[in-house]
C-alpha cells in the first residue's frame, strides 16, 4: 500500500474515531440536566423531611400530653376521696370506702388504675388500738413488715380488695421511695409520685409506683395550708406501669414508640426487639422530660415500622429517577447517534484481531490454507502450506496436478475421487493422505474443505486447510500395538481377568475367562455381573461373616465381593465359580479397587486362577503326609519293641559268656578265651547300638515340650553326665554365659552331652580342650561348642550327621555313629540348623541355631558369677 493511500485510511480512521465518541458539547448538556435533577430531588427531600419531622414530633407531644392528661384524671380521683374523708370527719372504714369507690366506678373511668385505697398515719403508741379496732371488722388484719419504728403508715383501705389484697396492712415506712413520697406528700400538701418500685400485688414485678394525696383532720380542701400535726394519712393509688400504657397510649392508636425512665431506673420500654414494632434504625428520635408530681419521668421517643410505613418517602426518589432516566435517555440518544461508526470500527478492528488470531493458530499448529479455483486449477497456498509439504514457493508450481504429484502413488486415487466428489456436491472434502517430501520424508497430512456455488450450482471456490497428522498416526500405531500386547498378556497369563464398573456391570471379559467359564464375551459384558457365576449359598454365607465382622448388614450380592477392596485392601479368598454348564471347580480370586487419580472408584478387579489341580495335590500330600506319620509311628514302635526283643538274647549271650568263663576259664585255651573275649565285646556294643537306636526314635516319638530353657543350667546338667569322661581324659571345659532359648529342656541337655562327648572323643593326641558359648542374632540363637580335637574335612562335614556314619574304625575310636545324627535330629525338631567350622586350634567348632527364648534383650544372656567357667 502506497503513502497516499495510507493517510487516507488513517483519516477515514480518525474521523469513525471522533465520531464514535462523547464530545464536550454532548457532557455540558448531560451535566445540566444532571445538577437541574439533583437540585430537584434535593428541594423535595427537605420538604418531606421538614414534614415528616413535624408529623413525628406532634405523634411524640401528643403520647406526652396523654400521659400528662391521664395523671391529672388519677389525681382528681385521689382529691375526689380526700374530700369524700373529709366530709366524714376522718371516720373512714372499709365498707364505707368501698361505697365511694364504686360510686366513682374507677374501673369505667379511671383505666390503667390498680385500685384506689387509704393509708393512715400512726405513731407507735396509737399502733396497738388501731390494729384492735381492724381486727374487730378483720380478723386476720396485720401490718407488714411488722418492724420497731417511731411512726408506721399502714394501707386500711384499698377497693379492689381481692386484686390487691396482699397491699392490705402493708407499712409505706418499710421502704424508701414509698415514705419519701409519702413524707413529701404531708409536707407540702400536694399529690405525690414515689420513685420507681414493684407492687407486692404485681405477680409480674414489673415497673411501677404509688400516687398519693394527703388528707388532714379539720382540713377539706386542698388549697388549705397544710398544718403537719394535723396530718392524719394519704388517698393512694397504685400503678403498674405497662397497664397505666393501656386504652387511649395502647400501641395500636399511635406510630411512635417511647422507653419512660424516672432517674435512670426504666418505667416502661418499647425498644426492644421483641416488639413487633420497633425500629432498630428510627426515622427521627426525641427525648422530653416531664415533671411528674415531685418526679422527673424522661420520655425516650422513636418512629416505629408503623410511622416508616404510614409516610410517603418516594415523591423525592420519583423525582430524582425521573430525572435520571432523562439523563439515561439524552446519553442514550447521543450514544445512539455515534454507535455507527464506532460498531465499524469495532467490527474492523476485531475482524483484524480475528485474522491476526487465525494466522498465529495456524502457524503454532501448523494448519496450512490453502484456497482453489476450479476454474483455473490454480492453488493459492500461504506459507505453512509450503512448510507441510517441504516445497519451495519460489520453484513449487501451485496448480492442482503439482498437489496431486506430491503424494504418495498409493494415496492419490482415493484423494482425487474425494476431491472430485466434493466439487460435484456430493459430498465434502475430508481425508487422510500421505506426502513425499523433496528428502523422501513421508508425513501424514489431514485435509478438510469447503466448496462455494453459484446460482446454477457451478463451483467457483474451494477453500481448505491441511494440518500434519504424522506424531497422532504414530502415537495411535503405538497405542494399538500397546492395546495389543496387554490382551496377548491377559490371554496368556491363564488366569480369568474380570473387571467391573462401580454398580458391578462385567466390562472386561479375557479370553481365559471364556475358556473357564464357557461364556462368552458378549454373553457377560454390559449385561452381568460376577454373581452369575458364583455359588449362591457361598455367597451368602460370606455375607453373614462380613456382617458379623463389620457390625452391619452386608447383602448377599456385589456387595459381598468387593467391600473389602473398597478400604483400600486386596482381598484373596477362595471361592467356587460355576461353569455355564453347571460344573463347580475351585478359584483363588483376588479383588482390587480400581481408583482416578483423586482416589475415586471407577471400578473393580477380580483375577482368578483355577486351583483344582493344586487343591488335588494338596489332598494327595494331606494323604501322603497323613500315612508317613503312620508309617514313621510303626517304625518308632517296631523299633522300640524290636530293640527291647533284640536285648533279651543279648542278655542272654553274656550272661552266658561270662558263666563260662568263671566256670571254664581254666580249661580254656588261649584261642577260646580270646573268642570268647570277641563275644563279649559285640554283645556290648550291640547293646551300646540298640540303645543310641532307641534313643534316636525317641527324639521325634516323645512330645514337643518347649519352653524357656536357661541354657546354663542345662549344659551344668550335661557337664555332670560326662564328669567320668572329662576326668578320665582330663579335658578341660570353659563356657561363657549362654542365652535363654526355646526348646525341649531335656533334649537341649542330650543336644550338649552328645557334642561335647564327641569333642572329648576325638582327641587325637592333646589333652582336651572345648569351650562352649553363644549369642543372640534377632529372633534365634546360636551356640557353639569349639574344640582342639583332629577336625572334620569340608568333603565330610555333612556326612557326619547321617545315621552310622563314621570316619573312622571302631578299634582308634569307639561308638555307634548314632551321637550326630540324633544331635541333627534334635535341632531339625524345633526349625533350626546345625553345622560345623574349622577351628584356629586344628580342631572343629560345631554351631547349632534354635529359636530364642525371650523378648527382651536384656535378659538373653543370664550373667555368671565369672566371665569364664572352667571344670577339669
Amino acid at each position: 500500500m502506497n503513502t497516499t493511500s495510507e493517510n487516507r485510511s488513517d483519516g477515514v480512521r480518525s474521523t469513525l474515531v471522533a465520531a464514535g465518541t462523547m464530545r464536550w458539547f454532548h457532557w455540558v448538556i448531560v451535566v445540566f440536566s444532571f445538577g437541574l435533577t439533583l437540585l430537584a430531588w434535593n428541594y423535595s427531600r427537605d420538604q418531606l423531611d421538614a414534614r415528616i419531622q413535624l408529623q413525628f414530633d406532634r405523634d411524640a407531644d401528643q403520647t406526652v400530653e396523654l400521659v400528662r392528661e391521664r395523671m391529672r384524671k388519677y389525681e382528681d380521683a385521689l382529691w375526689s376521696g380526700v374530700a369524700f374523708i373529709g366530709t366524714i370527719d376522718g371516720d373512714i372504714d372499709s365498707a364505707k370506702w368501698k361505697r365511694y369507690a364504686d360510686s366513682i366506678q374507677i374501673e369505667q373511668k379511671y383505666p390503667g388504675i390498680n385500685g384506689i385505697g387509704v393509708i393512715q398515719a400512726l405513731s407507735d403508741q396509737e399502733l396497738p388500738l388501731f390494729i384492735q379496732r381492724e381486727r374487730s371488722v378483720r380478723p386476720d388484719f396485720s401490718v407488714h413488715p411488722m418492724q420497731q419504728r417511731d411512726e408506721y403508715w399502714p394501707i386500711t383501705c384499698i377497693v379492689p380488695l381481692q386484686e390487691n389484697i396482699q397491699a392490705l396492712g402493708l407499712d409505706m415506712a418499710h421502704e424508701s421511695n414509698r415514705i419519701t413520697a409519702a413524707k413529701k406528700a404531708r409536707d407540702t400538701g400536694r399529690a405525690q409520685v414515689t420513685g420507681p418500685i414493684v407492687l407486692v400485688q404485681d405477680s409480674m414485678q414489673t415497673p411501677g409506683f404509688l400516687f398519693f394525696a394527703p388528707f388532714y383532720n379539720g382540713r377539706v380542701h386542698q388549697k388549705d395550708k397544710p398544718v403537719i400535726d394535723q396530718f392524719a394519712g394519704l388517698v393512694y393509688a397504685p400503678f403498674v406501669f405497662s397497664k397505666l400504657m393501656e386504652g387511649t397510649l395502647a400501641k395500636q392508636n399511635r406510630h411512635v414508640g417511647i422507653r419512660i425512665e424516672d432517674a435512670g431506673d426504666v418505667l416502661f420500654d418499647e425498644h426492644v426487639a421483641s416488639d413487633a414494632d420497633f425500629d432498630p434504625n428510627p426515622l427521627f428520635k426525641k427525648t422530653i422530660d416531664v415533671a411528674a408530681y415531685g418526679r422527673t419521668w424522661t420520655f425516650d421517643v422513636w418512629s416505629t415500622k408503623s410511622f416508616r410505613a404510614n409516610v410517603d418517602t418516594t415523591q423525592p426518589l420519583t423525582i430524582l429517577f425521573a430525572g435520571l432516566i432523562i439523563d439515561v435517555l439524552l446519553i442514550g440518544l447521543f450514544l445512539l447517534i455515534s454507535s455507527a461508526s464506532r460498531k465499524a470500527l469495532r467490527l474492523a478492528d476485531e475482524m483484524t484481531l480475528d485474522l491476526e488470531n487465525l494466522r498465529l493458530a495456524a502457524d503454532v499448529n501448523q494448519i496450512g490454507v490453502w484456497d482453489f479455483d476450479p476454474n483455473t486449477g490454480d492453488v493459492q497456498c500461504d506459507d505453512a502450506m509450503y512448510r507441510l509439504y517441504g516445497r519451495d514457493r519460489n520453484t513449487f508450481s501451485a496448480t492442482y496436478q503439482a498437489w496431486l504429484h506430491s503424494l504418495h502413488p498409493d494415496d492419490r486415487d482415493s484423494c482425487e475421487a474425494a476431491f472430485q466428489a466434493a466439487l460435484s456436491g456430493e459430498s465434502t472434502f475430508d481425508c487422510e493422505f500421505r506426502v513425499i517430501r523433496p528428502n523422501g520424508i513421508v508425513r501424514h497430512i489431514s485435509a478438510k474443505a469447503v466448496v462455494f456455488f453459484d446460482e446454477a450450482g457451478r463451483p467457483v471456490r474451494m477453500l481448505g486447510a491441511n494440518s500434519d497428522i504424522t506424531e497422532r498416526k504414530h502415537a495411535a500405531c503405538e497405542l494399538e500395538s500397546t492395546r495389543r500386547l496387554q490382551s496377548a498378556i491377559q490371554n496368556a497369563a491363564g488366569v480369568a481377568i474380570i473387571a467391573t464398573d462401580p454398580q458391578g456391570t462385567i466390562v472386561v471379559f479375557n479370553d481365559a475367562a471364556q475358556k473357564m467359564l464357557g461364556y462368552s464375551k458378549d454373553e457377560m459384558i454390559d449385561q452381568a455381573n460376577p454373581g452369575v457365576f458364583h455359588d449362591s449359598d457361598e455367597v451368602k454365607a460370606r455375607a453373614n461373616e462380613l456382617s458379623e465382622e463389620f457390625g452391619c448388614e452386608v447383602p448377599a450380592g456385589f456387595e459381598v465381593f468387593v467391600i473389602k477392596a473398597r478400604q483400600s485392601e486386596s482381598e484373596q479368598r477362595e471361592w467356587t465359580y460355576i461353569r455355564k454348564d453347571g460344573s463347580k471347580f475351585p478359584v483363588l480370586l483376588t479383588v482390587t479397587a480400581l481408583r482416578d487419580q483423586e482416589g475415586k472408584i471407577t471400578g473393580y478387579l477380580g483375577i482368578a486362577a483355577d486351583i483344582s489341580e493344586r487343591k488335588l495335590a494338596q489332598e494327595r500330600i494331606e494323604m501322603a503326609n497323613a500315612s508317613l506319620a503312620r508309617s514313621n509311628e510303626e517304625l518308632a514302635q517296631f523299633a522300640y519293641v524290636a530293640s527291647h526283643d533284640l536285648q533279651e538274647p543279648l542278655r542272654k549271650v553274656n550272661s552266658f559268656c561270662e558263666l563260662l568263663e568263671e566256670d571254664c576259664g581254666n580249661e580254656l585255651s588261649d584261642d577260646a578265651k580270646l573268642y570268647m573275649s570277641y563275644i563279649i565285646d559285640g554283645g556290648r556294643r550291640m547293646r551300646t547300638l540298640i540303645l543310641d537306636l532307641l534313643a534316636y526314635s525317641r527324639v521325634e516319638s516323645e512330645a514337643r515340650r518347649l519352653s524357656r530353657v536357661d541354657a546354663n543350667e542345662t549344659l551344668q546338667y550335661a557337664i555332670d553326665n560326662l564328669s567320668e569322661a572329662i576326668r578320665e581324659s582330663n579335658a578341660q571345659i570353659t563356657y561363657a554365659p549362654l542365652p535363654i532359648a526355646e526348646a525341649d529342656p531335656g533334649q537341649l541337655a542330650q543336644l550338649f552331652q552328645n557334642l561335647i562327648g564327641n569333642a572329648i572323643k576325638y582327641r587325637g593326641d592333646k589333652e582336651p580342650c572345648v569351650h562352649i558359648s553363644g549369642e543372640v542374632r534377632g529372633s534365634r540363637c546360636i551356640y557353639s561348642i569349639e574344640d582342639n580335637g583332629i577336625g572334620i574335612e569340608p568333603s565330610y562335614r555333612e556326612q557326619v550327621f547321617g545315621v552310622f556314619k563314621r570316619l573312622h574304625n571302631r578299634s582308634k575310636y569307639k561308638g555307634t555313629g548314632i551321637g550326630l545324627a540324633i544331635c541333627k535330629r534334635i535341632v531339625d525338631r524345633v526349625d533350626g540348623q546345625i553345622w560345623i567350622e574349622s577351628s584356629a586350634s586344628g580342631g572343629s567348632i560345631f554351631r547349632f541355631e534354635i529359636p530364642h527364648g525371650s523378648d527382651d534383650d536384656s535378659s538373653d544372656v543370664i550373667q555368671a558369677q565369672e566371665d569364664a567357667c572352667c571344670v577339669s
